[in-house]
């Protein structure tokens, strides 16, 4: 199960308290917030002189292009590379890096410098000069003609502290650049042809390494049919998204000056666009922006729509020109559950090769990268009491006999899990396919068995690998190791999930915000309802769009199964679990199931749950008392005029173990801050408990609901699981069967006595 200290160290009664004066601050924003906030997206620079092209300003982080934490050079030829790329569809026109820096003071002036390369060419030196170690900031501006379409900007360090004989490895020898640092970009459009072999571009481009941002174009009064379709294609683009994130604002009637997806049936128009008979993918000029391109869907009805985005989400790279026509459909298979392309297989072990490229397993240099392996693993693997997930650890690594320190250690999410000591004798050598290696002593497979624990896994988790390689010296300048010390894991080293029963407790939003659990469960969503208003706005729209593209990124898979109903329908959808989305007085499940709610509106009065409390005492150090026991519960009304975004779990009323994860705003305009939320990896992470509040800047959370269980275990598991809950009810138990077996054998006991004497003859 999740760790969840930082939440659990505390009573739920603290939490709520902590909760409601998270409300209580959301609560004071006044009237004045009337004024639209400009979005970080928005704040590109364009030029409208003339006819020019218009023009925005990117601004990537260093972990936008690959850093973990800030550039760091040691050693007299300290290097890092990060990686970046531009858009097909735009050029550079102005690039400038802003960066900050520190160096050690023990770099001699005239010898130590920092270059700076764009592409392997010269963008800049930095001298380096004493006394002026911390606290340096530069602007460099960049020559437009350097770059291309995939890009690498290296830092450099020309590092010296003596005129003599040196230790290249001397610690003295550093220079930090901040992560804080960014490359800043003016990228101007170019115009490109009208082919959907082009897809997912120019709507997504895989070299954009900033988040998606696409606007979905309907008629006033979309029909739920032409919703649905729109989610679908909406999964798909998040699904090509990834990590990036993507979100897709909603207009109404009016088109958006760049690129967009129209959704229309036969019969509705869209800012001169038409749409027509027959099932249809085209890609058109914008009438009013010749560099922009509309990807149109439409259908003569509502399932003519769907088989549309249906086909532009499975079978788009074999569309080919202008427009497709979709005339027929085979149904994709059905999935089965935990089958989603992008999690770890649970009926077998998965190499590491199926989830990294050998080019990403490998390292070299005196202070190499750390290897990372992303993977995904569904979070109701229930690894309790158990050493963990087994994985057979196979590596390579330059063999250095008398460097006796060098190392492999293995962590998972920062956690440390094992160390390799890679100078031991290759007990556990094996040969490649029958072919021996040119050096048998240097780059042998070894194997390592080790088990990954249950508490470091959460959902999406990441394997790191680092390799430390011992540097030895008998004096200075001698015996220097070769510059091409070398590591490798080997792609078929494997992590076994399979044998593992599923069970998990909940609710628990942090599996809804992580991995979209449980309704990804089933990577087509085909057991999920999504229930909207009557009449749904653009932000209720613009926030199930971010939410389809979230579990499209998340199974790997578009949700081309999920249902889109109203209220009035919901009992129709007993068999589902339920996503409902409201705002305002706009969702009426938010009165109809206001006693489930952890929180409701009515009339302007808030009601806010106490925790349910159960008189039985829990033990396990990973929670606090949450079970399903129920008790009478307190509430705390009260009222303002500020606006709240929230998100809260509880089981469905319709039928036990199906989950319900309710969406609503007070005002439409703050179900963005949700969305914002959703595609934010930082601030995702807060999201935990049933009930979480959110605003601009953070995430409060807490736990209110009773618990239920998805998932079965086996039955002497699942009473060592409920016994590890109630040690005292369990040491009672026991106290009350040994006293009846006491009293059994006792009675026996007097009765085989009194036979005895009975038998025995009289002296």
């Amino acid at each position: 199960m999740t760790k969840q200290r930082s939440f659990w160290r505390q009573s739920r009664t603290s939490l709520l308290g902590v909760l409601l004066f998270a409300i209580a601050a959301s609560l004071t924003a006044t009237a004045a917030e009337t004024k639209p906030r400009k979005e970080k997206s928005d704040e590109a620079t364009e030029a409208h002189s003339g006819s020019a092209p218009k023009q925005r300003t990117v601004s990537l982080t260093f972990r936008q292009m690959g850093a973990w934490s800030s550039v760091k050079l040691r050693g007299v030829e300290g290097s890092q590379t990060l990686g970046f790329s531009i858009r097909a569809d735009e050029i550079v026109v102005g690039a400038k890096l802003r960066i900050a820096y520190d160096y050690s003071p023990s770099l001699l002036p005239d010898l130590s410098h920092l270059r700076i390369l764009l592409n392997e060419r010269v963008a800049m030196v930095e001298a380096l000069p004493q006394n002026k170690g911390v606290g340096n900031t530069r602007e460099i501006n960049l020559d437009p003609r350097l770059f291309g379409e995939n890009n690498e900007l290296r830092f450099n360090l020309i590092g010296h502290y003596t005129r003599q004989c040196e230790d290249p490895f001397h610690t003295s020898l550093w220079l930090t650049v901040s992560d804080l640092s960014r490359l800043e970009l003016t990228l101007a459009p170019i115009s490109g042809s009208n082919d959907l072999k082009n897809l997912p571009a120019p709507f997504f481009d895989s070299r954009d390494n900033m988040p998606l941002k696409l606007p979905f174009v309907f008629t006033s009064t979309p029909s739920f049919g032409t919703i649905k379709a729109a989610g679908i294609v909406a999964s798909w683009f998040g699904l090509q998204a990834g990590s990036r994130g993507a979100q897709f604002p909603v207009h109404m009637n009016t088109l958006p000056d760049g690129n967009a997806v129209i959704f229309m049936q036969a019969g509705e128009s869209i800012g001169g666009l038409r749409g027509g008979p027959g099932a249809t993918v085209s890609v058109l000029q914008h009438p009013t922006n010749s560099l922009a391109k509309l990807l149109l869907v439409t259908g003569g009805n509502d399932e003519e729509l769907a088989r549309a985005a249906r086909a532009l989400a499975l079978v788009s790279p074999t569309f080919t020109g202008q427009s497709v026509a979709v005339t027929k459909e085979t149904d994709a298979a059905p999935r089965k559950p935990y089958d989603a392309p992008a999690w770890v297989p649970l009926d077998r072990p998965v190499r590491l090769g199926e989830l990294a490229r050998p080019t990403e397993l490998r390292v070299q240099g005196y202070f190499p990268e750390v290897i990372r392996v992303n993977y995904r693993v569904p979070p109701d693997v229930f690894t309790w009491r158990t050493p963990g997930a087994p994985m057979k650890l196979k590596y390579r690594a330059t063999r250095l006999p008398e460097h006796r320190n060098s190392s492999l250690a293995v962590g998972l999410n920062s956690s440390f899990l094992h160390t390799v000591a890679l100078n031991e004798p290759y007990k556990k050598a094996v040969q490649l396919g029958g072919l021996m290696p040119v050096s048998t002593t240097n780059h042998t497979v070894r194997e390592e068995s080790l088990f990954v624990p249950p508490y470091t896994v959460g959902g999406r988790d990441q394997l790191q690998f680092t390799y430390a390689f011992e540097v030895i010296r008998d004096g200075e300048c001698k015996n220097l190791p070769p510059n091409n010390l070398q590591g490798a894991i080997d792609p078929e080293t494997t992590i076994d999930f399979s044998g593992f029963p599923q069970y998990a407790e909940m609710p628990n939003l942090g599996y809804f915000a992580n991995i979209g659990y449980p309704y990804t469960r089933l990577a087509d969503l085909s057991e999920t309802a999504v229930v909207l208003p009557d009449r749904p706005n653009a932000d209720e729209l613009g926030l199930y769009m971010t939410l389809m593209g979230r579990m499209g990124e998340a199974t790997g898979y578009p949700s081309i199964r999920h249902a889109v109903i109203t209220a009035a329908d919901v009992d129709k959808s007993s068999d589902r679990d339920l996503i409902v989305i409201g705002s305002s007085n706009s969702q009426m499940l938010m009165s109809k199931w206001g006693d489930l709610l952890p929180m409701i509106q009515i009339n302007g009065e808030r009601r806010v749950r106490a925790p349910a409390k159960s008189w039985l005492p829990t033990y396990r150090w990973d929670r606090p008392d949450d079970q399903s026991a129920s008790v009478v519960k307190g509430s705390l009304s009260f009222v303002g005029n500020g606006s709240l975004a929230a998100i809260m779990g509880f089981e469905s009323p319709l039928q036990a173990s199906r989950s319900v994860v309710f969406l609503h705003a007070d005002r439409p305009a703050d179900l963005r801050k949700i969305a914002d939320v959703l595609i934010d990896s930082e601030r995702m992470s807060q999201i935990q408990g049933d009930f979480a509040i959110i605003d601009d800047k953070s995430v409060n959370f807490t736990k209110v609901s009773p618990t239920y269980t998805l998932g079965s275990l086996p039955a002497f598991s699942k009473l060592r699981w409920f016994f590890s809950d109630h040690p005292l009810l369990f040491a009672f138990i026991a106290l009350t069967i040994s006293a009846l077996l006491a009293a059994l054998g006792y009675r026996s006991l007097r009765r085989l006595m009194s036979k005895r004497f009975k038998k025995a003859p009289l002296a």
